[in-house]
């Protein structure tokens, strides 16, 4: 699981990167006109989307020709670091034509969603124990957060210098130590993290594809959780320059408030994954977004004492670690209750179909801000008016806060706890064997009096089929198992 996890490094190191210091680098070390930049990110980004759904479907040929996620992520990793590389070595190879930055930026991405669908949908193989998939959740945002720290100490720092000095050969030098470290992390990756990986056996393959069912209430209940996700809780982070800057008129803060979260986020990552052994996803997820709130709530609070911002964003991030890692573990449960409902494993559709959301919602939240802040006046380098601060305010800590609180109202319906997801598992392997625990022989919950009404857990299935499940499972034992 550590392994696996330790993908995360390197993903989060290219495209971590590339999201900080792109839109930087064309336009201050570039020259390219802001216009023109923002543009070519909002394009870059639009092509995320089509990109996620070819990869998945370059994932499901490739699984029913035999070839499993490991194979399509390491066929990927080096082209996508090779590519990381190119964009920042175009300031020295002389490459400033806005059509040259457009193709390097489209093939890093698309390489990028070869191996982030894969990798992604590979959790959901690594282990099927719930337990097991908090730890992993865990694991991955560790690895996340390193890289962050990474980013903060030694790129960017590397990019300021160029554009402020013309050091266009450490740039290039940079960029290409990165994306051989992403090419190799993942190879590594790939190699060590086991054999189980949807290599296209029958029992994993049933009719896993793209067109998931979007009508089925699990699969709405992650993807609003995906879209609250992507649009509202990141919002402090791309906010916080503003904050700092024009709010509490202390730039030089900035760092430290970003180490402050970033330290807030190692001890969450720490509490969230040992916690998740006892309890399940979603109550740690509730909590977590529960200290996220309290700690936007702390710093709006706290806007004329330094000390009470520090606390507070460390505080926050102490949430944001619960809200950032704990989502994939569900999406993993998710794919088995979607299997047990419909009788296929929509594997690899789902990661998709969450990716594409939290992609699609976080484009949406970058340009809400830069809308909201063009409409209300704002001028860089100035003393802003209140009606400015009050929404930069309100964009940076009253959105988050929201969107916590719609979380948690959404994650009242997620009841698939351990034990549950345990007897689910028996259920399944009953099924697989032809000794359905329902009613008859392959009849799954067609046999039952209805689908349910919540999105996961007990009551997720039908009264008919847990009273027949308890009588052919034993129940004790399952959860112990």
């Amino acid at each position: 699981m550590l392994a696996y996890s330790s993908g995360n490094f390197g993903k989060a190191l290219v495209f971590g990167a590339a999201d900080l210091t792109i839109l930087f680098l064309l336009t201050d070390v570039l020259g390219l006109g802001g216009a023109r930049a923002a543009a070519l990110m909002l394009f870059a980004v639009m092509g995320d989307l089509i990109f996620d759904l070819a990869a998945a479907r370059m994932v499901l040929r490739g699984r029913a020709a035999g070839r499993g996620y490991r194979w399509i992520v390491a066929l990927a990793a080096v082209p996508c670091g090779a590519a990381f590389a190119l964009i920042y070595a175009m300031p020295a190879l002389g490459l400033h034509q806005p059509w040259m930055l457009a193709a390097a930026i489209l093939v890093f991405r698309g390489a990028y969603a070869v191996v982030d669908v894969p990798h992604n949908a590979l959790m959901a193989q690594v282990s099927r124990d719930s337990r097991a998939r908090g730890r992993v959740s865990g694991y991955r945002l560790f690895f996340s957060t390193a890289s962050a720290l990474l980013i903060a100490a030694v790129l960017t720092p590397i990019v300021q210098q160029a554009g402020r000095a013309g050091q266009f050969g450490a740039l290039a030098v940079t960029g290409f130590a990165v994306g051989v470290a992403f090419a190799v992390t993942m190879l590594l990756c790939v190699w060590s993290s086991g054999r189980r990986d949807g290599s296209g056996g029958a029992d994993e393959l049933r009719g896993d594809r793209i067109a998931v069912p979007l009508r089925d209430p699990m699969v709405l209940g992650m993807g609003a959780l995906a879209l609250l996700t992507g649009f509202a809780m990141p919002c402090f982070g791309r906010m916080l320059i503003y904050l700092g800057g024009y709010v509490v008129a202390r730039p030089a803060s900035v760092p430290a408030l970003l180490g402050a979260m970033t330290a807030g986020q190692f001890v969450g990552v720490i509490a969230f994954t040992a916690l998740s052994h006892r309890f399940d996803k979603a109550r740690l997820l509730v909590a977590g977004h529960a200290v996220s709130a309290g700690g936007l709530l702390c710093f709006a609070l706290s806007l004329a004492w330094p000390p009470g911002q520090l606390a507070s964003a460390a505080l926050a991030g102490v949430g944001f670690a619960s809200v950032f890692m704990l989502p994939w573990g569900l999406l993993a449960d998710a794919v088995d209750v979607v299997e047990w409902r419909h009788g296929r494993r929509f594997e690899t559709g789902l990661f998709a179909f969450y990716l594409v959301l939290v992609k699609a919602s976080g484009a949406a939240s970058t340009a809400m801000i830069g809308w909201v802040l063009y409409r209300i006046g704002y001028v860089p380098d100035t003393v802003q008016p209140p009606v400015v601060r009050a929404a930069m305010v309100a964009l940076g800590l009253g959105v988050p806060m929201a969107g916590a609180m719609l979380a948690i109202w959404l994650l009242r319906g997620f009841t698939l706890d351990h034990a549950r997801h345990a007897r689910l598992l028996c259920a399944l392997a009953r099924r697989q064997a032809g000794a359905d625990p329902v009613s008859g022989l392959k009849r799954g919950l067609d046999g039952s009096s209805g689908e349910g009404d919540t999105f996961a857990g007990g009551t997720a299935l039908s009264a008919q089929a847990r009273q027949s499940m308890s009588r052919s499972i034993a129940a004790p034992t399952a959860a112990r198992s």
